[in-house]
């Protein structure tokens, strides 16, 4: 399958589970590792229905997926790597904060990624060595254009009156984190906590963000909106400063001109 088709059936799954997610309130809320670890019936259900289709359309390629683990042969040319609720505290609590993580990898790493921010009717696309845009979807909750917007990360430096965002490591600041926003807020730079690593990783992606910091990357949550970051002109990196958009340990988004400020202020809060 050629990676354009690849791109589309990531699209209509991105679509599909749009709607789901802003048509369905939660069900079933329960617990997994610990009590701030929160699963939802639709959680279950996207990831059913995105492990149903990938057996069904693409047999031969496998699955990790937040909910139900890993599926599909070994050694497999293609991985896909799903988060289907990114931000279930969110959706389980009534924010309209959470989204929709697909990302086909091949021996080269991440290759199609799209993130589905339901509750403003969108999905954005990354394809390796062709771009980022995003996709307005109608009220049938299909895309508008198939072309959509082009996507660029913001221009210009200096962090002053800037956003950048983050997220906790689960429920509890990572290391290094608070001292890291103290050094952003000295450089008058605003941090914003939002409850998604996927949809604050993809403010750099949208020209939103000056930065992004995670404080442990995860393919499942991470690499689809780390895709689209790349592909739309950021940088990503771990605290090393070496560029790779799957780094062991933290990962810092950045478009270029503010990346020096954030990891430098990264480097101070992890002392």
């Amino acid at each position: 399958m050629v990676t354009g088709d690849l791109a589309r059936f990531a699209i209509q799954l991105a679509c599909w589970a749009c709607e789901r997610i802003a048509l369905t309130d939660p069900a079933n809320i329960r617990t997994k590792e610990h009590a701030a670890d929160l699963v939802t019936d639709t959680d279950t259900a996207i990831e059913a229905e995105v492990r149903r289709r990938i057996a069904e359309q693409l047999p031969g390629h496998a699955l990790r997926g937040e909910e139900f683990g890993a599926a599909g042969p070994d050694g497999a040319e293609y991985t896909w790597y799903c988060d289907p609720v990114d931000g279930t505290t969110n959706y389980a609590n009534g924010v309209a904060w959470c989204s929709f993580s697909l990302c086909c990898w091949d021996a080269d790493g991440p290759l199609v990624g799209v993130v589905g921010d339901p509750f403003r009717r969108r999905v954005a696309v990354g394809v390796r060595g062709d771009g980022a845009r995003l996709l307005a979807l109608d009220a049938t909750w299909h895309p508008v254009s198939d072309e959509g917007k082009a996507l660029s990360a913001r221009a210009g430096s200096g962090l002053g009156g800037s956003v950048v965002t983050t997220e906790w490591l689960a429920h509890v600041p990572w290391h290094g984190m608070l001292g890291t926003v103290a050094a952003l807020a000295d450089a008058a730079c605003t941090v914003r906590v939002m409850g998604s690593s996927t949809l604050s990783l993809l403010q750099v992606g949208l020209g939103v963000a000056a930065g992004c910091l995670i404080g442990h990357y995860s393919p499942i949550d991470d690499s689809a909106a780390v895709l689209i970051g790349t592909e739309a002109g950021a940088v990503a990196c771990g605290i090393d400063g070496v560029p790779s958009v799957a780094p062991d340990g933290g990962i810092l988004l950045a478009a270029p001109g503010f990346r020096e400020e954030i990891l430098a202020a990264w480097r101070h809060g992890a002392g």
